[in-house]
């Protein structure tokens, strides 16, 4: 629950019970009992404020108000139980027609079909034609009757009990307008649902699901007769989304007859209402005009030939243009008429930049491709703004677009280039149609573009398709050079062809033996030995080190596994993301368009933006570290100067360099301060140089606000006349980083004395009960090569090492160490003997996935197997989190583990460093933590 959202009459926020929780638990969970035993209980706090949100600019009638529930957060903790209850249970309920509150299903779905449905009418030939009707519902939560919402409640099966509470919290409402700032006189509503409360989005959409089993009763006795988008299409009748009716029929009067039959019925058992004169009907471009002007009429909804926005998105009658999306570029002009771009410094118009400009086009680019005009006329819009305009003219642009839009962590500033935010949707669009096969939309399209030949393969449709699906297989190729296999069992995947230990990596590429010693039909799983690890004797030979560490890093197939699977190969847990995708598509572009690759040196990058100070200082910082200060030198490359000469010491020219640290007086400021060079940074380069100083901890946050004044002074000599000496310049230099720091301090305080429950507490190392052994497992992952280790130990009740272990595990991610050091340990304690087992690990993240509360980790799927194999045996295993405080001692072994050749090793206890942690654990010493 949102904790700063409007509170309700109380006046309470959410924010509110969490912060004094420890003070009203007590209470406020008896009032939540009480109201589960007694429905009406929910009357005391069930008093709702109506805030009148206008649905245009200019309001002139109550109609054009859409009335929102401020309801009190006592009560929204009552509904949103009885909510996330009904969620689970929304899937088994709504049929796919619907896509609006039911988990895994998704608005685009309704919009994706739309298209493609109107695309097929506008190239229909023959005498059959079809009609779409766009259904407006007057007030549409307004209007449910309670009646109906009861019986439709009691339809689906609920326990008397449940229906109970819910319809309580729906009648015992009561409400009062909040108008200019006062509340009217109280009054009791006898009909609707409000718009703000938890439940009532479900609800409704179980109301709506009545007219669909009215609609599937006509199309099953054969009056309403579906569409097909082609010979093997699903049939398809209706699009729901919330009060969001589209309805799909043959056009001719008996369909038109039924069709409003259907919806008369249902509104006259809901107490829904049809808003005709805002209802549109569309039909195929061969029905013939007589013929659309008869069923108009009869059904009393006015034609269209333009179906406008369905769903916030326009919807596509034929050729897309610059115009069709018009309303993108529109919607990022009146946003930039509405901020005082003058006042905003750069990090201020970034952060906007980034927060609101980039988002606008997201929800359309989900569902469309948008022309490459409209992508460059986005782009152009928010770097204009990102820089800046004076008197009506842009600013110089100081780095260029292509380096803005790469990551933080690439010297960029993290926006987003439209033309490969788009590309990445259409891949994410792509994966969807590959991996989702039961989604209605990706049905549709399969049946309208796909053909299965005669031998099993497959072929798309070439001619007279949908701008939609073009983006979409045009993007499949470069969606399928980033997936990999997921070795499950390993039958069905070529062993040195395929791609399946990284993303367009085959090992047949990097072979360094004589190719006609190696059987390249072998499939992954013949590559194991009885053991169940790599054959190490025949691939070793054949392949260099670096690959080697991959392949030790990945794992062996399971036979009982199931089948091999394609999944995501740049996020390390196999799921798509649609940031990962994004970097693709930058990089995919980059190459066609010969742009500029990513630069290295991550850590040259994040020094300004993890630098301990303002956001707008970071922001000069990364222009220093691009070299891009807008210098004399600068402005003469610019063609704007004549001279580069330094106006200070006018001894050669000023770059940033020159300014932050070569000209004299730039030099005199740093000695005076006592940062002056030292032979570490002597012969860095100005790049080197600002990186080094900038995390050097104690002097780094010194030197960013020295930078920023030697910068300032030299902007106030040259457009304000106005010198300062440097002992004046170091004062004040001195005094903004005291408050900067003083501000940083306040902060962290503040941060601590608002974290609600957590407190601080004192952390040990704890033995296991007698008769029992603790197992300590951590993994370690060594940047930037990704070598990985684990390491762990068992101890009994009396702290006692029993057993040692540490795994080099080659090149994987952090927490495939972190199942691997929990699985090494598992098998040591069985091997040893022992049958009654803790295991303590510090990844939230691993313990999620070998817990099962993660089951969507697909490239772990063996190892947890493995993992869940161990367990079903006869033996008393119980798994639990650590912080990373009790855990030193697994800690020590993991980064001990770096130093060990491939695989896993028995460790000396008597290490002497091991000993160490031990003995510091068996004594208790504890740290604390913030929990």
């Amino acid at each position: 629950m949102g904790s700063l959202k409007a509170p309700g009459k109380d006046g309470f926020h959410a924010i509110f019970y969490k912060r004094c929780w420890n003070t009203i638990q007590a209470e406020l969970r008896d009032f939540i009992a009480r109201c589960f035993q007694e429905p009406e209980s929910i009357r005391r706090c069930n008093s709702t404020l109506l805030t009148l949100l206008p649905k245009v600019d200019s309001p002139s009638n109550m109609s054009q108000f859409r009335p929102i529930g401020l309801c009190n957060v006592s009560y929204k903790i009552v509904a949103k139980c009885l909510a996330d209850r009904l969620k689970l249970l929304m899937p088994d309920l709504v049929d796919e027609n619907q896509t609006s509150f039911v988990p895994k299903r998704h608005i685009t779905s309704n919009i994706i079909i739309l298209q493609e449905i109107i695309h097929t009418m506008n190239q229909l030939k023959g005498v059959k034609g079809l009609m779409v009707l766009k259904i407006d519902l007057a007030k549409a939560y307004d209007r449910i009757s309670w009646s109906f919402l009861r019986s439709t409640l009691e339809a689906a099966g609920f326990p008397q009990e449940f229906i109970s509470l819910v319809m309580a919290c729906v009648t015992t409402a009561s409400f009062q307008v909040l108008w200019n700032g006062s509340c009217t006189e109280e009054f009791k509503p006898t009909r609707g649902l409000r718009q703000g409360c938890p439940l009532s989005p479900y609800l409704f959409t179980l109301c709506m699901e009545r007219l669909n089993h009215n609609i599937k009763k006509s199309v099953e006795c054969g009056k309403w007769k579906p569409i097909c988008l082609s010979k093997n299409g699903p049939p398809l009748t209706h699009l729901f989304f919330a009060d969001d009716l589209v309805l799909l029929a043959e056009a001719d009067a008996n369909q038109a007859r039924v069709v409003m039959s259907c919806l008369d019925q249902f509104c006259s058992a809901s107490g829904e209402k049809v808003s005709k004169e805002k209802s549109r009907v569309y039909f195929s471009r061969n029905t013939k005009e007589k013929t659309k002007n008869r069923l108009s009429g009869l059904m009393g909804i006015p034609r269209t030939s333009n179906l406008g926005k369905y769903l916030g998105v326009p919807v596509i009658h034929g050729r897309v243009t610059k115009e069709t999306y018009k309303y993108i570029l529109e919607n990022i002009d009146r946003r930039l008429a509405s901020w005082k771009t003058k006042s905003l410094s750069l990090a201020g118009r970034v952060t906007l930049a980034t927060s609101v400009l980039n988002a606008l086009p997201n929800y359309t680019m989900q569902t469309a491709v948008l022309p490459c005009n409209v992508c460059d006329q986005i782009d152009k819009k928010i770097r204009g703004f990102v820089w800046g305009r004076d008197n009506g003219k842009d600013k110089a642009h100081l780095v260029t677009w292509e380096t803005v839009c790469k990551s933080k962590e690439e010297g960029g500033l993290g926006l987003r280039s439209a033309r490969a935010l788009n590309l990445a949707y259409l891949m994410k669009l792509g994966w969807q149609f590959l991996n989702n096969d039961e989604s209605l939309w990706v049905r549709v399209l399969h049946a309208k573009y796909v053909k299965q030949n005669d031998d099993g393969s497959v072929a798309f449709r070439q001619q007279r398709v949908s701008r939609l699906w073009k983006g979409i297989k045009d993007a499949l190729p470069l969606l399928k050079q980033n997936t990999i296999w997921d070795i499950r069992d390993g039958r069905s995947v070529n062993f040195w062809k395929d791609h399946w230990i990284s993303a367009g990596l085959a090992l047949k590429d990097h072979v360094v033996t004589n190719e006609h010693t190696i059987e390249w039909d072998s499939s992954v799983a013949e590559m194991v030995d009885s053991s169940g690890e790599w054959n190490w004797g025949t691939i070793k030979n054949h392949l260099p080190d670096t690959f080697l560490s991959l392949l030790a890093g990945t794992d062996t197939p399971l036979q009982e596994a199931g089948d091999d699977t394609i999944i995501w190969g740049q996020d390390s847990d196999g799921r798509f993301r649609i940031g990962s995708a994004y970097k693709v598509a930058v990089e995919w572009l980059q190459e066609n368009n010969h742009g500029d690759a990513a630069e290295g040196n991550h850590t040259k990058w994040m020094s300004a933006w993890k630098w301990p100070g303002p956001n707008r200082l970071r922001h000069f910082l990364w222009l220093c570290l691009h070299n891009r200060l807008m210098t004399n030198s600068e402005r003469k490359r610019r063609n704007f100067g004549d001279s580069d000469t330094c106006e200070f010491c006018k001894s050669g020219p000023e770059t940033t360099e020159h300014v932050i640290r070569i000209c004299p007086l730039a030099a005199q400021v740093w000695q005076r301060l006592g940062l002056i060079e030292t032979p570490l940074t002597h012969g860095l380069n100005f790049a080197g140089w600002m990186a080094t100083n900038l995390k050097k901890e104690g002097t780094n946050l010194l030197f960013g606000v020295t930078a920023w004044f030697l910068w300032r002074r030299r902007n106030d000599w040259i457009f304000e006349k106005k010198f300062q000496e440097s002992e004046i310049l170091v004062h004040r230099i001195r005094a903004w980083a005291a408050v900067i720091k003083q501000a940083q301090d306040n902060n962290r305080k503040l941060l601590v004395d608002t974290t609600g429950d957590k407190t601080r507490q004192e952390l040990a190392w704890q033995p296991p009960p007698a008769d029992w052994i603790v197992i300590n497992s951590d993994g370690s992952v060594k940047h930037p090569n990704l070598a990985a280790a684990a390491g762990g130990l068992l101890r009994n009740h009396l702290g006692r090492c029993v057993g040692a272990f540490v795994t080099n595990l080659g090149s994987c991610s952090i927490t495939r160490a972190e199942i691997v050091g929990a699985l090494t340990g598992l098998q040591l304690a069985w091997d040893q003997g022992h049958r009654k087992v803790l295991i303590h690990i510090d990844s939230t993240a691993a313990l999620a996935i070998l817990t099962g509360k993660d089951r969507d980790s697909r490239r772990y799927h063996n190892l947890t197997r493995r993992f869940q194999n161990l367990l079903q045996r006869n033996w008393e295993v119980h798994l639990s989190h650590s912080y990373r405080e009790c855990n030193k001692a697994a800690d020590y072994l993991a980064n001990k583990a770096h130093g060990f050749s491939l695989g896993t090793h028995s460790f000396d206890i008597s290490d002497s460093g091991l000993k160490f942690w031990i003995l510091y654990d068996t004594m208790g010493i504890t740290q604390d933590r913030l929990i």
